[in-house]
């Protein structure tokens, strides 16, 4: 039954006065103590309000998973330091360490196996330890102890040795060579990890189980945890100890809120300071001045995963008729504005393995129904297609939280059904999408869903295509090909002779489908003009949290 206006006006009124009495915000609690005669009131502590779309599994980023949302990456980069970061041009910029290793500058050697780094000397726990090499090998350790549930180990399991050369100065050695190694390590490798403390953890074992995980309340970043009321909201306070100096921004109050629509509604009411929007959502913020824009190429590859372990999916005639059947620069044109251009393989248009000429197949109703035809599925009285007396029905799994995505699925259900097939639409959140071991993807229960891949700084791919182990192989998708190649592609340490591998390995995955590929977003942070220093990079809008000021 549809609500009147007013009724709706109410809600969301009242939705507010909610949220902004739980940040201490609303007038009445500024007003208070000079009313009360309490004398001269303190001057206000400078917070920045943001929110994200999911509750975090952990605080612990040893345990972080990279979901659609990328939550626990986004609250990870506020309390600890990586290796490295990105800039919003992609390129690395030492963090905890001094330098970035290269052949060149000697951190790492010729045959590619043994990489140095070097510590920050002046980089302290925010309860004054300092950070050293002995905290980057216990957490090494942590990471390959196989009792600890981490996200990935993709390339960590290749180190055979590692060992401190000094208070400030740690070497991996390596069992082969592995090219990804310098952007992966502590850095951002499709699971990013950070350095962790020794002397907290160490008293908390097992890590699986430590308080750490809910408290993490000694980190190097420009943040401290303060609080995490589940389900509601997150606390942070800026670290005095943080080796740029304390951030200027003194607290960050990071709200939980899945529905996108009410985190535009709390954006224009100036309840949060900063959101990444929907293209679709641009237009209803034209009226508000005092609102600006922050549009950054992500490392994001969003696409459809066909299950090929699920009947007729396993037929690459009706894969290669399903992406015929999608107009997906319709797509990129009417439902994202131009902002998130199609793509055609999981290369984010930044990287030097991306080539333009990779295609996968083309709109084309016609060859659609001609490869539909070809496998045996035909059309019946009433247009819909059968075979066998079978029809051609298929789930798509779609999380609610993205509103791109949930215009997307409507559009292809539409121009599926067109050509005959019976998609059903079946709605489940982001956790439930996306949980390691029981989550719809992990589970294989669906035909076809919706998922954006987080890729990693270097484009070493075997986590979504290898045809064992691998973590986000959720299509269950094997080509021994592209094993070989991958395999080829991590030993070699020239950029030319790696991006040949990689071009080789988009060209079969056009080919045979798995992946319906949609779009590489450009996304879209629409932040108060009173913000400044935010400037979101291809991982994250929090990575120069330390930069943020307000006006």
């Amino acid at each position: 039954m549809s609500r009147r206006p007013g009724e709706r006006g109410a809600r969301i009124a009242a939705m507010l006065g909610l949220w902004t009495r739980r940040l201490g915000v609303a007038f009445g609690l500024i007003a208070l103590p000079l009313a009360a005669g309490c004398g001269r009131q303190p001057p206000p502590v400078s917070t920045v309000r943001f929110d994200i779309s999911a509750d975090p599994g952990t605080l612990d980023p040893l345990f972080a998973h990279a979901d659609a949302a990328n939550v626990e990456q986004q609250l990870a980069h506020l309390v600890f330091e990586p290796f490295f970061d990105l800039d919003p041009r992609g390129r690395l910029v030492p963090e905890l360490v001094t330098t970035v290793p290269s052949v060149t500058n000697g951190g790492v050697s010729p045959d590619g196996r043994t990489i140095v780094y070097h510590l920050r000397r002046a980089v302290r726990w925010s309860d004054g330890e300092p950070v050293t090499a002995r905290d980057v090998l216990f957490t090494l350790h942590a990471l390959l102890d196989p009792a600890n549930p981490v996200g990935s180990r993709e390339g960590y399991e290749l180190i055979d040795r590692a060992e401190a050369l000094d208070r400030y100065t740690v070497r991996f050695h390596l069992k082969r060579a592995w090219a990804p190694a310098v952007a992966t390590f502590f850095a951002y490798g499709t699971a990013p990890q950070y350095v962790l403390p020794e002397h907290v953890l160490a008293q908390q074992a097992p890590l699986a189980r430590a308080p750490f995980a809910a408290a993490p309340n000694v980190g190097d970043g420009p943040y401290a945890f303060v609080e995490w009321r589940r389900g509601d909201r997150l606390v942070y306070r800026s670290n005095p100890r943080y080796w740029r100096g304390a951030p200027k921004v003194a607290r960050l109050e990071v709200a939980i809120v899945p529905d996108p629509q009410t985190n535009l509604t709390l954006l224009r009411s100036g309840a949060i300071d900063f959101n990444l929007i929907a293209p679709s959502q641009i237009a209803t913020l034209r009226d508000a001045s005092d609102i600006a824009y922050a549009e950054v190429p992500t490392a994001l590859v969003a696409g459809i995963a066909l299950n090929v372990s699920h009947p007729p999916l396993d037929d690459v005639r009706v894969r290669r008729a399903i992406a015929a059947g999608i107009d997906r620069a319709g797509i990129s044109a009417k439902i994202t504005l131009g902002k998130y251009p199609v793509a055609d393989s999981d290369r984010p248009r930044f990287s030097w393995a991306y080539d333009p000429a990779i295609r996968q197949p083309r709109y084309d109703p016609v060859r659609a129904d001609a490869l539909l035809d070809a496998a045996g599925w035909h059309r019946d009285a009433g247009g819909m297609r059968r075979k066998s007396g079978k029809s051609l029905s298929l789930t798509y799994v779609q999380f609610p939280e993205t509103t791109t995505g949930v215009r997307v699925a409507a559009l292809v259900q539409r121009e599926l059904s067109e050509r005959g097939f019976d998609v059903t639409i079946k709605q489940i959140s982001n956790a439930q999408l996306f949980l390691p071991t029981t989550g719809a993807l992990a589970a294989g229960a669906f035909d076809m869903a919706y998922v954006p891949w987080s890729m990693g700084a270097d484009p070493d791919d075997r986590f979504l295509l290898a045809c064992s182990g691998a973590a986000k192989n959720y299509m269950r998708y094997c080509a021994r090909a592209i094993e070989r190649l991958e395999e080829d592609a991590v030993a070699r340490v020239g950029q030319a002779a790696r991006r040949a591998d990689y071009i080789a390995i988009d060209r079969i995955v056009a080919r045979d489908v798995p992946i319906v590929y949609l779009y590489n977003p450009s996304y879209v942070y629409a932040y108060r003009q009173r913000l400044h220093g935010f400037a979101p990079n291809a991982f994250s809008p929090t990575w120069n949290a330390y930069a943020w000021s307000l006006e």
